[in-house]
């Protein structure tokens, strides 16, 4: 079994990684870095928690830790346990600058170590229904692609991702994701526009944005906002041969909330009334959604430590998102 060591307890381990290290054999969570020890405990009593990282790595020598804590920390920490002769995941965003990026992937090759990042909505059901649209070629030439994810957030919460700080506002939150979807489709972009706002009473941090990625033949326009009180309008794609709109978020995050996880019947799968729509000159049909299927990342993690196959998601494939992210904060 892969000795594995989470550090950081709050929602992102909870949420999106624990559902699936437990439902996976090959995974052992032997501890955990953090200031919850007694919330920890209420669910995993035969647990070992450390205040600090270097006492759990010299004390645990875990092979894999993942780092779920505040952006800022993520470089240091996957840096100690790179060190320590760990495997690495590290929560999205990799890290908050390009130079950091680098540095661990280096790191990693000397260590010959596997680092990987939490790109988890690569396995999102909308965007590999997108993904296989595109390839089939009923859209195509694609000349304009809208991907939003927007939320109804009015209201300032006091917590890290939200305060003043570094790696804080929903920029560094949402927009990994999105640029990652853009690169992988249709690859480096030629130019970037960006625009980056704080829109809500008394905010302190980056709580919406529209970024404009422009091609040699195809616009791409990717947007949060926290004032969308109906359903999200997630793609707008436009071709030379049709269009497709698809409105609603992958369901996995609302899932693994409620205690739905990978083998239960509704896992991963899109409501009817969420399938997108695809426009030809003619007619217009529902297209069913792909099921998601996050666990794939975690099946790929076992594979690549266990098996040395790649990497979930290599990481020299997000040092293009954490540039884009670096220069348009820089740019304003």
């Amino acid at each position: 079994m892969i000795k594995t060591v989470i550090v950081g307890y709050g929602y992102s381990a909870k949420t999106f990684h624990l559902p699936f290290l437990t439902l996976n054999n090959a995974f052992d969570v032997v501890g955990f870095v953090s200031s919850r020890p007694e919330e920890i405990l209420a669910t995993y009593p035969v647990t070992q928690i450390f205040s600090q990282l270097s006492e759990c790595l010299q004390r645990l020598k875990p092979d894999l830790v993942i780092v779920t804590t505040p952006n800022h920390l993520h470089f240091s920490q996957a840096k100690s346990a790179l060190l320590a002769g760990a495997h690495v995941v590290v929560e999205k965003p990799f890290t908050l600058n390009t130079a950091e990026a680098r540095e661990l992937i280096e790191l990693a090759r000397r260590q010959q170590k596997k680092l990987t990042v939490f790109h988890n909505r690569r396995w999102d059901g909308d965007f590999l229904t997108v993904k296989k649209l595109i390839s089939s070629g009923k859209l195509g030439e694609v000349k304009i692609f809208e991907s939003r994810f927007d939320r109804f957030r009015p209201q300032i919460r006091n917590r890290w991702r939200e305060n003043a700080g570094p790696g804080s506002g929903i920029f560094w939150d949402l927009a990994p994701h999105l640029i990652d979807q853009a690169i992988t489709l249709f690859g480096l972009p030629i130019n970037t526009n960006s625009q980056l706002y704080t829109l809500r009473k008394s905010g302190e941090s980056t709580d919406a944005f529209h970024l404009t990625l422009s091609y040699p033949d195809k616009v791409v326009y990717l947007s949060s906002s926290p004032f969308q009180a109906g359903d999200n309008e997630r793609f707008n794609i436009q071709g030379t041969l049709g269009s497709f709109r698809k409105y609603g978020l992958d369901p996995q995050e609302t899932q693994l909330k409620q205690g739905l996880t990978p083998g239960t019947d509704e896992w991963g799968m899109d409501k009817l009334e969420y399938y997108g729509t695809l426009f030809t000159e003619l007619e217009k049909n529902s297209l069913k959604t792909e099921i998601g299927c996050y666990e794939q990342f975690f099946l790929q993690l076992e594979n690549s430590i266990l098996n040395n196959d790649d990497e979930p998601v290599i990481p020299e494939t997000i040092i293009p998102v954490i540039e884009m992210i670096e220069n348009s904060i820089t740019s304003i």
